[in-house]
Protein backbone atom coordinates (compact mmCIF):
# COMPACT_ATOMS: atom_id res chain seq x y z
CA UNK A 1 0.00 0.00 0.00
CA UNK A 2 1.37 3.89 -1.19
CA UNK A 3 -0.23 6.99 0.04
CA UNK A 4 0.14 10.37 -0.36
CA UNK A 5 -1.50 13.88 0.40
CA UNK A 6 -1.21 17.24 -0.67
CA UNK A 7 -2.50 20.61 0.06
CA UNK A 8 -3.08 23.45 -1.84
CA UNK A 9 -4.31 27.25 -1.54
CA UNK A 10 -7.64 27.72 -4.19
CA UNK A 11 -8.21 31.38 -5.23
CA UNK A 12 -12.15 31.48 -4.80
CA UNK A 13 -14.80 30.53 -2.77
CA UNK A 14 -15.63 26.88 -0.92
CA UNK A 15 -18.40 27.32 -2.84
CA UNK A 16 -17.58 27.77 -6.20
CA UNK A 17 -14.80 25.11 -5.64
CA UNK A 18 -18.09 22.48 -4.47
CA UNK A 19 -19.70 23.91 -7.73
CA UNK A 20 -17.04 22.33 -10.04
CA UNK A 21 -16.09 19.31 -7.29
CA UNK A 22 -19.54 17.85 -7.39
CA UNK A 23 -19.48 17.04 -11.19
CA UNK A 24 -17.42 13.72 -11.47
CA UNK A 25 -17.27 13.82 -15.26
CA UNK A 26 -15.12 16.90 -14.52
CA UNK A 27 -12.36 15.31 -12.45
CA UNK A 28 -12.22 12.39 -15.29
CA UNK A 29 -11.66 15.00 -17.82
CA UNK A 30 -8.29 16.22 -16.11
CA UNK A 31 -6.65 12.84 -15.82
CA UNK A 32 -4.01 12.53 -18.07
CA UNK A 33 -5.45 9.54 -20.84
CA UNK A 34 -8.51 10.46 -20.01
CA UNK A 35 -10.75 9.04 -22.95
CA UNK A 36 -14.71 8.44 -21.14
CA UNK A 37 -16.37 9.12 -18.14
CA UNK A 38 -19.70 6.94 -17.81
CA UNK A 39 -21.98 8.44 -14.99
CA UNK A 40 -23.68 4.66 -13.64
CA UNK A 41 -25.80 6.66 -10.30
CA UNK A 42 -24.99 10.10 -8.41
CA UNK A 43 -22.00 7.65 -6.18
CA UNK A 44 -20.60 5.46 -9.36
CA UNK A 45 -18.87 5.90 -12.06
CA UNK A 46 -16.60 4.45 -14.73
CA UNK A 47 -14.03 6.16 -16.15
CA UNK A 48 -11.56 4.51 -19.37
CA UNK A 49 -8.20 5.10 -19.68
CA UNK A 50 -5.88 5.34 -22.36
CA UNK A 51 -1.89 5.28 -22.03
CA UNK A 52 0.59 4.50 -24.40
CA UNK A 53 4.26 4.14 -24.02
CA UNK A 54 7.25 2.33 -24.89
CA UNK A 55 5.52 0.86 -28.06
CA UNK A 56 2.43 -0.26 -26.15
CA UNK A 57 -1.03 1.70 -25.70
CA UNK A 58 -3.34 -0.04 -22.85
CA UNK A 59 -6.80 1.14 -22.04
CA UNK A 60 -8.08 0.54 -18.64
CA UNK A 61 -11.84 0.85 -17.22
CA UNK A 62 -11.09 2.22 -13.35
CA UNK A 63 -14.60 2.04 -11.69
CA UNK A 64 -15.25 4.91 -8.66
CA UNK A 65 -17.89 4.65 -6.23
CA UNK A 66 -18.28 7.94 -3.83
CA UNK A 67 -18.44 6.50 -0.24
CA UNK A 68 -19.39 9.82 1.71
CA UNK A 69 -20.36 13.88 0.14
CA UNK A 70 -20.17 15.89 2.53
CA UNK A 71 -21.03 19.35 1.11
CA UNK A 72 -19.01 21.74 0.39
CA UNK A 73 -16.27 20.17 2.60
CA UNK A 74 -15.49 17.01 1.87
CA UNK A 75 -15.78 13.51 -0.50
CA UNK A 76 -14.39 10.01 0.09
CA UNK A 77 -13.88 7.84 -2.67
CA UNK A 78 -13.30 4.36 -3.86
CA UNK A 79 -11.70 2.73 -6.79
CA UNK A 80 -10.50 -0.34 -8.37
CA UNK A 81 -9.03 -0.67 -12.22
CA UNK A 82 -10.55 -3.42 -14.35
CA UNK A 83 -8.38 -6.74 -15.12
CA UNK A 84 -5.69 -5.39 -12.85
CA UNK A 85 -4.98 -6.30 -9.08
CA UNK A 86 -5.05 -2.95 -7.82
CA UNK A 87 -7.90 -0.63 -5.97
CA UNK A 88 -7.49 1.96 -3.72
CA UNK A 89 -8.99 5.11 -2.26
CA UNK A 90 -8.87 8.86 -1.73
CA UNK A 91 -10.27 12.20 0.14
CA UNK A 92 -11.15 15.57 -1.04
CA UNK A 93 -11.20 18.13 1.68
CA UNK A 94 -11.78 22.37 1.74
CA UNK A 95 -12.09 24.57 4.16
CA UNK A 96 -13.08 28.08 3.31
CA UNK A 97 -9.60 30.32 4.93
CA UNK A 98 -11.25 33.49 3.74
CA UNK A 99 -14.30 34.67 1.32
CA UNK A 100 -12.22 34.26 -1.77
CA UNK A 101 -9.48 31.27 -1.17
CA UNK A 102 -10.28 27.82 -0.11
CA UNK A 103 -7.71 25.74 1.15
CA UNK A 104 -7.77 22.13 -0.54
CA UNK A 105 -6.21 18.62 0.72
CA UNK A 106 -6.24 15.53 -1.73
CA UNK A 107 -5.42 11.61 -0.43
CA UNK A 108 -4.69 8.95 -2.51
CA UNK A 109 -4.14 5.77 -1.49
CA UNK A 110 -3.17 2.61 -4.30
CA UNK A 111 -3.12 -0.78 -2.71
CA UNK A 112 -1.41 -3.42 -5.31
CA UNK A 113 -2.43 -7.13 -4.36
CA UNK A 114 -1.14 -10.97 -5.61
CA UNK A 115 2.35 -11.66 -6.52
CA UNK A 116 2.91 -7.99 -8.84
CA UNK A 117 2.17 -6.02 -5.46
CA UNK A 118 6.41 -5.58 -4.90
CA UNK A 119 6.38 -4.59 -8.40
CA UNK A 120 3.49 -1.34 -8.35
CA UNK A 121 4.17 -0.61 -4.89
CA UNK A 122 8.53 0.12 -6.06
CA UNK A 123 7.04 2.14 -9.08
CA UNK A 124 4.30 4.15 -7.07
CA UNK A 125 6.40 4.82 -4.06
CA UNK A 126 8.13 7.50 -5.57
CA UNK A 127 5.48 8.33 -8.55
CA UNK A 128 2.84 8.90 -6.39
CA UNK A 129 3.65 11.96 -5.33
CA UNK A 130 4.40 13.44 -8.36
CA UNK A 131 1.53 12.44 -9.57
CA UNK A 132 -0.96 13.79 -7.16
CA UNK A 133 0.86 17.03 -6.80
CA UNK A 134 0.49 17.28 -10.97
CA UNK A 135 -3.14 16.51 -10.46
CA UNK A 136 -3.75 18.68 -7.53
CA UNK A 137 -2.31 21.96 -9.79
CA UNK A 138 -4.08 21.15 -12.51
CA UNK A 139 -7.20 20.56 -10.30
CA UNK A 140 -6.88 23.95 -8.78
CA UNK A 141 -6.02 25.96 -12.31
CA UNK A 142 -9.58 24.13 -13.57
CA UNK A 143 -11.77 25.12 -10.77
CA UNK A 144 -10.37 29.22 -10.79
CA UNK A 145 -10.91 28.94 -14.85
CA UNK A 146 -14.32 27.98 -13.92
CA UNK A 147 -14.37 30.73 -11.25
CA UNK A 148 -13.26 33.66 -13.44
CA UNK A 149 -10.37 34.28 -11.82
CA UNK A 150 -7.64 31.66 -13.59
CA UNK A 151 -6.12 31.53 -17.01
CA UNK A 152 -6.73 29.22 -19.94
CA UNK A 153 -2.34 28.57 -19.90
CA UNK A 154 -2.70 27.71 -16.46
CA UNK A 155 -4.94 25.12 -17.14
CA UNK A 156 -3.69 23.48 -19.80
CA UNK A 157 -2.66 19.83 -19.21
CA UNK A 158 0.33 19.63 -21.44
CA UNK A 159 2.49 19.49 -18.53
CA UNK A 160 1.03 16.27 -17.22
CA UNK A 161 1.30 13.51 -19.83
CA UNK A 162 5.11 13.49 -20.29
CA UNK A 163 4.82 12.42 -16.40
CA UNK A 164 2.48 9.99 -16.58
CA UNK A 165 3.75 8.76 -19.47
CA UNK A 166 7.20 8.29 -17.90
CA UNK A 167 5.54 6.40 -14.83
CA UNK A 168 4.21 3.81 -17.35
CA UNK A 169 7.56 3.43 -18.44
CA UNK A 170 9.06 3.42 -15.47
CA UNK A 171 6.51 0.06 -14.45
CA UNK A 172 7.46 -1.73 -17.63
CA UNK A 173 11.00 -1.53 -16.55
CA UNK A 174 10.26 -2.58 -13.29
CA UNK A 175 8.31 -5.07 -14.67
CA UNK A 176 10.81 -6.38 -16.55
CA UNK A 177 13.22 -6.48 -14.01
CA UNK A 178 10.97 -8.19 -11.21
CA UNK A 179 10.11 -11.23 -13.92
CA UNK A 180 14.11 -11.78 -15.12
CA UNK A 181 14.47 -11.88 -10.82
CA UNK A 182 11.79 -14.22 -10.37
CA UNK A 183 13.41 -16.34 -13.19
CA UNK A 184 16.39 -15.97 -12.25
CA UNK A 185 17.93 -14.24 -15.97
CA UNK A 186 20.76 -12.67 -15.41
CA UNK A 187 21.71 -9.66 -17.79
CA UNK A 188 24.55 -10.81 -20.25
CA UNK A 189 27.81 -8.79 -19.02
CA UNK A 190 29.49 -7.10 -22.01
CA UNK A 191 33.40 -8.81 -23.03
CA UNK A 192 35.97 -6.97 -23.94
CA UNK A 193 37.87 -7.75 -26.97
CA UNK A 194 41.23 -9.17 -26.27
CA UNK A 195 44.11 -7.57 -28.01
CA UNK A 196 42.34 -4.32 -28.79
CA UNK A 197 44.97 -1.33 -28.34
CA UNK A 198 48.23 -3.69 -28.93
Amino acid sequence: MIENEHSFLVETSVDDVWEYVENIPGWAAIFPGHQDCKLINADDSQWTIKVSAAGVTRTDRVQVHVEKWDKPQQVDFVFKVDDLPVEGNGSYKAAAVGQNQTQVTLKVCIIGSGPMAPMWEAVGTPMLPEFVKTFAHKLKAEIELAAGVGTESAADTGFAWPMFKGMVRSTWLVCATWFKGLFGIKPKAHKNKQGEGA
